[in-house]
């Protein structure tokens, strides 16, 4: 009873450190784990069951478990299990664990306070204080599931009771199977592996996937067919809302980076726009960006160069995809974040005119050479 309110307690605590507010944004997860604490002449097995919550990089898990203990043939005694044993502990996570960042490899650290039953407790309730940090390794296997695995330094938190005089000092190594919930929004890769064509720097870096010729439209018959597909450019781009950002992205099944979605769904209205936001600065006709219209795009700096791109959604908002943001999302000029991109907003492009002037304009953009993928931009987070 005594451990089961232990436990209870570390996922109430996991729930109340998050504020109201952040609900759109908390993720979190359950994992199943086993540890070992092989600190001669004791040997401590358990197994037990953690809940985390949090927002991106941020969060709190509880977790509590069971097992055995085992002494060392030094001891004088005879090896095999002794009494149950237990431990609880509460946790601050600092990494991306929660920032839904679907398949690779993720690091993260933790800090917290725990609870723990003695090598040989006389009784299952008697409690030893301990503060504990250690680091891990998550590795996600796609949006639900994870494998993790941590190393933990228990240390104890002051002699109160004579229980404390039981503890037995060592490093605890944990691995757990995680099944991953909330969030909204899919995960999309950081520190997984890049392929081969993220590494690329050849003029012709990869482009989104064509669509079929059969949904292709001539571009531009006209100004005003080029206006219309301009604007029907907003509600295809909206289809894709929640897709992760995903560094050299091209597709929304595995995600995008600014450009790449800009060329994807610029493709689905028959458009082949060039792979990068500086390539893309060359195409189309420029217009003030104080007269932008719907599907113009809207052209962002940093570090001295261009290196986001969004779509011109009307009214002040532009829909893009952003690592601030996780992903696909829109955002507006008059907030807070949306200051951030009004303040590096370089330049605008009006994919819209006669053929003549977009096919200048296109192979204008074509000599800028493919040099890198666009950055993570580095604007605010969605306001909380």
């Amino acid at each position: 009873m005594h451990l089961r309110r232990l436990i209870g307690l570390s996922g109430v605590l996991s729930y109340l450190t998050v504020p109201a507010g952040l609900t759109a944004q908390v993720a979190g997860g359950v994992e199943l784990y086993g540890t070992l604490v092989n600190a001669e002449p004791v040997a401590r097995t358990m197994g037990g069951l953690s809940l985390g919550v949090g927002t991106p990089y941020v969060g709190i898990r509880g977790s509590g478990g069971l097992g055995i203990s085992s002494l060392g043939a030094q001891t004088g005694t005879t090896q095999g299990p002794s009494n149950l044993v237990w431990a609880t502990n509460a946790d601050l996570l600092l990494g991306p664990v929660n920032a839904r960042l679907g398949e690779g490899f993720m690091p993260y650290a933790f800090a917290g306070v725990g609870m723990e039953s003695s090598a040989q407790p006389a009784a299952f309730t008697d409690a030893i204080r301990t503060w504990s940090y250690g680091g891990g390794m998550q590795l996600a296997l796609g949006r639900l599931l994870s494998v993790n695995g941590e190393a933990r330094s228990r240390h104890l938190a002051a002699m109160a009771t004579p229980a404390d005089s039981q503890f037995v000092r060592g490093i605890e190594y944990r691995i757990g199977i995680g099944l991953h919930f909330g969030g909204g929004r899919q995960r999309s890769t950081v520190y997984s592996r890049r392929t081969s064509d993220t590494r690329r720097t050849s003029d012709t870096p990869p482009r989104a996937p064509r669509p079929s010729p059969s949904t292709r439209t001539t571009w531009p018959v006209s100004t005003t067919s080029a206006s219309g597909a301009a604007r029907r450019v907003v509600p295809t781009a909206e289809q894709y809302i929640g897709t992760p950002y995903r560094y050299g992205g091209t597709s929304p099944r595995t995600g995008f980076d600014c450009s790449g979605f800009v060329q994807y769904v610029y493709g689905m209205q028959g458009v082949n726009l060039p792979r990068t936001s500086r390539q893309m600065a060359g195409s189309g006709i420029a217009v003030s960006t104080s007269a932008l219209a719907v599907g113009d795009l809207m052209l962002f700096s940093q570090g001295g160069r261009i290196s986001h791109v969004a779509i011109y959604a009307g009214n002040g908002r532009f829909i893009h995809s952003s690592s601030s943001g996780n992903g696909v999302r829109y955002d507006d000029l008059g907030t807070r974040r949306g200051k951030w991109f009004a303040d590096h907003m370089v330049a605008a492009r009006r994919v819209t005119g006669d053929g003549r002037i977009l096919v200048n304009a296109f192979a204008g953009g074509a000599l800028i050479a493919f040099d890198q993928f666009d950055p993570p931009d580095s604007a605010p987070p969605p306001s909380r």
